[in-house]
């Protein structure tokens, strides 16, 4: 998989914030794992080690570095309690400046249009449940309801609309209400771009 190397920049400029900072002080709060080598995080259906020297993948692979920023940030925020029953979209959540453009959104609906548009449903419903995701049923306002243990504070909430004669294949990501109080809007915002990673391999 390819990556920017501004994505990789901004890593590595993170990355120092693990030395500076305990990132263990919260790791209850924010359900992390404590071991002796740092802090377990389970991201999308993989498992990480968060460390001083970085962000790890425990099975190995690559990974983007956009999801490894996300973790940094995610262990080190301050965020407490559960996150809410109620679902928003982004710009609906609470603190978050109207107008902004959604960096996430079109990468996700991108990759998911191509990946899906033809095998409809049953092809993401495959997908999805290899990262975890349950079938939640009928959404009340159209679409397919899935629930997704993004972060152990953050889960998701993915309405999918299957394409028809007019429209192609969209993909609707709702947060829990308190998501901006565990991460801030651009770390929300990129979720959707590790949840197109997550969801669609792109050597399979």
């Amino acid at each position: 998989m390819e990556e920017s190397s501004g994505y990789e920049k901004n890593y590595e400029r993170l990355k120092l914030w693990l030395l500076e900072q305990d990132f263990t002080a919260n790791a209850k709060e924010l359900g992390l794992k404590v071991t002796e080598k740092g802090a377990n995080a389970r991201l999308l259906g993989r498992d990480y080690l968060i460390s001083k020297d970085g962000v790890f993948p425990l099975d190995g692979e690559e990974s983007h570095a956009n999801c490894r920023s996300i973790l940094i940030h995610y262990s080190l925020s301050q965020g407490k309690g559960e996150p809410g029953d109620e679902y928003l979209t982004l710009y609906q959540l609470p603190g978050v400046l109207r107008g902004r453009r959604d960096p996430g959104k079109d990468i996700l609906n991108g990759k998911i249009e191509r990946a899906f548009g033809q095998g409809g449903h049953e092809l993401f419903a495959e997908a999805a449940k290899k990262i975890g995701g349950s079938f939640l049923g009928e959404h009340e306002a159209g679409g397919k309801l899935w629930h997704f243990e993004a972060l152990p504070k953050i889960p998701l909430r993915v309405i999918f609309i299957e394409a028809d004669e007019e429209y192609p294949v969209e993909v609707r990501v709702l947060f829990p209400s308190r998501a901006p109080e565990f991460l801030g809007f651009e770390c929300l915002a990129f979720l959707n771009g590790c949840l197109a990673d997550a969801l669609v391999v792109e050597d399979s």
